[in-house]
């Protein structure tokens, strides 16, 4: 009978399968001496470890996947169309908007070109309009120190009764003559406006625009600064406005919604601004357009520039 020899503890170690290295073998300190310190260690280690996860995914969150609140959109918005610092850098100015009017057959019915004239002065927002007519009209309106005041052909003419004549004032009892101009240069300072005082920006979700998704800007203001209400429409790559609705309540108290579409985004003077304006019949044709050219806001307006000419006896509205 043959004895059975055992194998060498060489031999042994050798026909033992090979394990694998443990990930967090580095990790695993062995003290007899001192299990309660190197637990705590151990403890350190996988609370510095969730931290350093937590964190990066709040960054993904944060940057990736949270909405941004209502003054963020504001923000990104205005970033878009060429900074605040831009904005600010323009104290003065001039832009032709031409706005064609149509039927709801897509006939066109009219045709008018103003002239916005503009300066910011510590005293506030001067303004004054030029307008040319389909029939050949060519209209002044500005305010001065002693008030409004209007020339049609270089003749002093009641500075109310044309501007209504020229579709220049809403039916508030409290309408001045430059009542259009002054809401057409507040819509075309947007997004910048939405930083004033008592604007309360909130973001409203998202909806379908055109076949992609828009982010939607509700803005009202406080009590004692306005009753309107305006809503932007932005996509969320570029956060240039897309859309507007403009929510004004008559003396009624009834509201009145109003959207136009923005579109044809050029930079001039640092400023990214839509160059044309759309609203729509509901048979979705074309309501009227309003087309923005001759940007200068380089040549200097001086005060002078916004009184009256000089002899003629003019109609002044206070």
């Amino acid at each position: 009978m043959k004895e059975s020899i055992k194998p060498s503890v060489r031999q042994q170690t050798q026909q033992q399968p090979k394990g694998k290295i443990p990930w967090l073998f580095g990790f695993e300190i062995k003290d007899l001496v001192h299990p309660v310190t190197i637990r705590r260690v151990h403890i350190l280690y996988t609370g510095l470890a969730l931290l350093i996860i937590g964190g990066i995914g709040y960054a993904l969150w944060d940057n990736y996947l949270r909405q941004p609140t209502g003054v963020e959109l504001v923000g990104q918005m205005i970033s878009a169309s060429g900074g605040m610092e831009a904005w600010n850098a323009i104290n003065q100015g001039q832009f032709k908007r031409t706005e064609k009017l149509y039927s709801d057959a897509g006939e066109l019915l009219e045709t008018k070109t103003e002239t916005f004239y503009f300066k910011k002065t510590n005293d506030g927002l001067k303004l004054q309009v030029h307008a040319a007519t389909n029939d050949g009209d060519d209209v002044w309106i500005g305010k001065d120190k002693d008030g409004y005041w209007a020339s049609k052909n270089k003749q002093a003419v009641d500075p109310v009764l044309t501007a209504r004549g020229l579709g220049m004032m809403c039916d508030s009892k409290w309408c001045q003559p430059l009542c259009a101009t002054s809401m057409a240069f507040y819509r075309f300072s947007m997004p910048f406006k939405l930083t004033d005082f008592g604007v309360l920006p909130e973001l409203a979700g998202t909806v379908p625009l055109d076949g992609k998704e828009a982010q939607v800007l509700d803005v009202t203001y406080l009590p004692e600064v306005g009753k309107d209400r305006w809503v932007f429409y932005s996509y969320p790559e570029d956060h240039l406005i897309r859309k507007l609705e403009y929510h004004n309540k008559s003396d009624k108290g009834d509201s009145r919604p109003e959207e136009i579409y923005w579109s044809d985004y050029r930079t001039e003077y640092g400023l990214n601004f839509s160059h044309k304006w759309t609203r729509y019949w509901s048979n979705g044709k074309v309501m009227d357009e309003y087309i923005y050219s001759d940007v200068d806001f380089q040549s200097a307006l001086t005060d002078d520039f916004f009184k009256r000419p000089e002899g003629e006896e003019w109609l002044t509205a206070k």
